[in-house]
């Protein structure tokens, strides 16, 4: 009983029904959801206690586990081109189509305020002349810089946490000497910790989510919602061409037909659709490389969870399309600067996010919006918004994507005939 009540509360259907409800409530019942608002906000303070170790210690064992490993240095010159390039290929779609889509930049004043209320009541403060100097710049590098880890810690910067673990875990895979698998071994065990008390949390989402958005519609109404809509058509094209364009290139290497390709990956697709997770697909996408593509299972075996660990597309769109969409609300300038700073850290918060469900990488979103002067809370209380809605497909494409990357490095066993449905 207790495990099916589990699964009930873990469904991403649950998640979308208690969404709705909670916009019912909001609509019809605006004072009372005012009042019980808070419930949703200490929710959302309870995520972000685990910010901070879960970002230090996946990039401290990822990167270890790379530069440890002689296969994984042997492939990484051509993983590096790959994903490099699927990464800017990714950027630069997400770039193009929110420029010309340009999220909550057609809101009035009064509706900008209706929103910013309910985002929490956040006390916003934006400078025309964030990040758009020189100066500014190299005082922002300069500033990410990690000289005091524990004064980066506590100060949260985020971006200086990164670095300074990245670093670390490079370190420690190329230093040998028996104590480094200790050190990993703990900073395993404090990732695994971490994560369970995420996982505890997640039992509390639908609650979460309910008073949440109860309280976000009473503050700004129904039409003021309209504006998000946008915003999630947005990410479903991006992730749709992207999946297209990526299933196109995996039927022309492997020489089967398109649906050839969607019937040998179904089983993938389905698992990640299903439990809004690449880490829960994965099993079911390396059994479908080694068996119907023929590619060698050694290889297989570390490409795909390297690539599920360090290589997520989906996070990339949400982070860039989302952080466009409060850079419209709030006037904040879109230029040069603005652009690679929003694409080296979307790039960063895909990094230290973990392949699960939304909701374990949504306290890494402050990496995104701290460099634009957003607080965190804002981006993190949007993302939980719209979550159910968008959480499925962002695992396919991660999945879609990682299983071309493995096509395109890994050997393959034999060349496979060309199939036709």
């Amino acid at each position: 009983m207790i495990q099916r009540l589990k699964k009930i509360l873990l469904n991403h259907w649950t998640i979308l029904i208690a969404m709705t409800l909670g916009m019912l409530y909001g609509i019809f019942l605006p004072k009372s959801a005012q009042n019980l608002n808070f419930f949703g906000e200490i929710y959302l303070e309870m995520l972000q206690i685990t910010v901070i170790p879960i970002m230090m210690t996946a990039l401290i064992c990822g990167f270890y586990n790379i530069f440890h490993n002689s296969d994984s240095l042997y492939y990484l010159k051509r993983l590096s081109f790959f994903y490099i390039t699927l990464i800017i290929l990714t950027a630069t779609l997400s770039f193009s189509l929110s420029f010309i889509i340009s999220p909550g930049s057609n809101l009035s004043k009064d509706t900008i305020e209706l929103l910013n209320n309910g985002l929490g009541n956040t006390e916003l403060s934006f400078s025309n002349n964030i990040l758009s100097s020189p100066e500014n710049i190299l005082e922002s590098i300069k500033k990410s810089l990690p000289i005091n880890i524990i004064k980066s810690i506590y100060e949260r910067r985020d971006i200086s946490i990164l670095i300074f673990s990245i670093l670390l875990g490079i370190s420690l895979g190329i230093t040998d000497s028996p104590s480094v698998k200790i050190a990993i071994s703990f900073f395993d065990a404090i990732f695994l910790a971490f994560m369970r008390m995420v996982n505890i949390l997640l039992y509390l989402l639908p609650i979460g989510i309910f008073f949440l958005i109860s309280g976000f519609v009473s503050n700004v109404g129904v039409e003021t919602l309209k504006s998000l809509f946008d915003l999630i058509a947005l990410i479903y094209a991006i992730i749709f061409i992207l999946f297209i364009l990526f299933l196109f290139i995996i039927s022309r290497k492997r020489k089967y037909s398109i649906l050839n390709t969607i019937k040998k990956l179904k089983h993938a697709y389905l698992i990640a659709f299903a439990t809004s997770s690449s880490f829960a697909a994965m099993p079911a996408a390396m059994l479908s490389l080694t068996n119907d593509f023929k590619i060698e299972k050694k290889n297989v075996e570390l490409i795909m969870p390297l690539g599920i660990s360090i290589f997520k597309p989906g996070i990339m769109i949400r982070s860039i399309t989302i952080a466009f969409f409060l850079m419209n609300l709030y006037h904040i300038p879109i230029n040069i600067t603005s652009i690679f700073t929003l694409f080296l850290s979307s790039f960063l918060s895909s990094l230290a996010s973990t392949a699960g469900p939304a909701i374990l990488s949504a306290t890494t979103f402050g990496i995104v919006l701290s460099p634009l002067g957003i607080p965190p809370t804002v981006g993190i209380f949007l993302l939980l918004s719209i979550e159910p809605m968008i959480d499925p497909i962002t695992s396919m494409l991660n999945i879609q994507s990682n299983c071309l990357v493995t096509i395109l490095v890994a050997k393959t066993q034999n060349t496979p005939e060309e199939n036709t449905v």
